[in-house]
């Protein structure tokens, strides 16, 4: 072996050695929690009932694929994030053309065995693209730090609300102020960007949302002023069998869990298949519903701590681009993981957002096991920086 194959061999072993243990072992708790209750929730399903293999083929992959990105250091992927930018772009407008229409939308591109969905890849890439920009920090305090990444987050938000998809085109919102807070934009410009995003949000509701969509907020706009008093009647009761049918459900569930729940495969709304798409965009309703209460607290509590993990690294990490992907793959990761979790409650009109490393889905999985392993790569590294604060 030649000096440069051992020299770059011991790199490779000092940086799994820094590998944070407790960060993959609450990875690898959630990956598993999601394939038991991805199993709970097809269980005997005669057209879902493969996905918990399938789930668990996607979080080998995913887990395989992220060992192998957390070996190169990660300046080869700052260096590539543009490009991957710019394809996550061309995924997405390629889309309309050359996707299927399943459900009303074109979100997949079908291939043999398989489908790839864009726009949780399109997460990284803006993810990268916002550090790649903002990683100078002089220019988190300009008019062009303001300006160029929110139109970086807008284009992919915008294709992935045409699709439609309006969950994940919310997502960028959180993101995007939480890369910009980090890299030292100002307040105003923070309460800049949360009034454009509360304008652009009023604009998509009157001028961009699919009937569908204006529907499910006006549904869950009326489900506030529901009591004893007009439970019974025809007009609530219409509606609860109708266009509110599936978050009733939900809600029934996570309330008939109790403290403990009602066991792993046992509860009734999931086993007499009275909640659609559970495996899915209701996820954290069967936790309810069979975890109770305890187990609820325990799925987020292993979220909170892996958000909290990537808020460590990038507390820890002094050259700007690792800092800045750490703090958005937590807001990203945070962020999906409240509005699944807050439609599961009906606190927020639905969406359709999976509940990240949880919820069936490939892209998703891969998508947020490939994110978390560059956050990864990038903490078991300590980059000298030589100048007072690194880019100023």
């Amino acid at each position: 072996m030649s000096d440069r194959s051992q020299l770059l061999a011991n790199q490779r072993l000092r940086v799994l050695r820094n590998v944070d243990g407790w960060l993959v072992l609450i990875i690898a708790a959630l990956c598993l929690a999601g394939l038991l209750f991805i199993g709970s929730a097809t269980i005997d399903d005669a057209v879902f009932g493969a996905q918990q293999g399938r789930q668990s083929l996607f979080v080998i992959v995913g887990l395989g694929v992220g060992f192998f990105v957390v070996l190169p250091h990660y300046v080869h992927i700052m260096r590539a994030s543009w490009f991957l930018y710019g394809v996550a772009v061309l995924a997405l407008m390629g889309l309309p053309f050359f996707a299927p229409s399943i459900n009303g939308a074109r979100r997949w591109y079908a291939f043999p065995g398989f489908s790839i969905q864009p726009s949780e890849f399109a997460k990284i890439a803006v993810v990268l693209a916002l550090a790649a920009l903002l990683r100078f920090k002089s220019r988190a305090k300009t008019f062009e730090g303001l300006i160029v990444p929110m139109l970086i987050a807008a284009v992919p938000a915008l294709l992935i609300l045409k699709q439609p998809d309006l969950g994940s085109s919310l997502v960028f919102a959180p993101v995007l102020l939480a890369m910009c807070y980090a890299a030292g934009a100002s307040a105003r410009s923070i309460m800049i960007l949360l009034a454009i995003a509360a304008g652009v949000m009023v604009f998509a509701y009157f001028y961009l949302l699919h009937d569908y969509q204006v529907v499910r907020v006006e549904m869950w706009g009326h489900h506030w002023n529901w009591d004893d008093s007009n439970l019974h009647t025809h007009e609530v009761r219409e509606m609860i069998r109708g266009k509110g049918f599936q978050p009733w459900q939900a809600l029934i569930a996570m309330g008939s869990g109790g403290w403990s729940g009602h066991g792993l495969g046992l509860g009734p709304q999931n086993r007499y298949d009275f909640l659609p798409y559970r495996s899915e965009d209701y996820l954290f309703a069967v936790v309810g519903e069979e975890g109770g209460f305890l187990g609820c607290l325990l799925i987020l509590g292993l979220i909170a701590a892996l958000v909290i993990g990537l808020i460590n690294i990038a507390g820890r990490t002094r050259e700007r681009f690792g800092k800045l992907v750490c703090v958005g793959v937590a807001a990203w990761l945070g962020s999906q993981s409240l509005f699944h979790v807050a439609v599961c409650g009906w606190l927020i009109p639905s969406t359709g957002l999976p509940l990240p490393l949880l919820s069936y889905g490939g892209s998703s999985t891969l998508a947020m096991l490939l994110a978390l392993a560059i956050c990864i790569n990038i903490g078991a590294r300590r980059e000298p920086i030589l100048s007072g604060d690194g880019f100023r």
